[in-house]
């Protein structure tokens, strides 16, 4: 089931923000005009992915720079880190976000 993210007039290209949604906050941004979600979490040390340097596809965690392409949740730095990626659709003028089947 998707949930409601918010507004897609609030998110312009290039941009990036964390939204609590099913209980957890997800990392969103907009590269090349479509919208990514991943779990705002580093699994280094909790750091807001969405707080960090959004840089084409990489988001960059701000307390250590790991980095993670927000296309798939696999890390760039350092490799073999991950963090969950979710499937999100644009209708309506909204953003939606659901958990990808695995």
């Amino acid at each position: 089931m998707f949930v409601e993210l918010l507004a897609s007039a609030e998110l312009p290209e290039g941009a990036r923000t964390v939204v609590h949604a099913e209980g957890r906050d997800l990392a969103v941004v907009r590269v090349g005009g479509i919208v990514y979600a991943i779990d705002n979490v580093c699994p280094h040390r909790n750091g807001e992915l969405g707080r960090g340097d959004l840089q084409g596809h990489h988001l960059y965690c701000p307390q250590h720079a790991w980095c993670f392409d927000v296309r798939t949740g696999k890390a760039f730095f350092p490799e073999g880190a991950k963090v969950e990626c979710f499937e999100v659709k644009e209708e309506g003028g909204r953003i939606w976000a659901r958990r990808r089947l695995p």
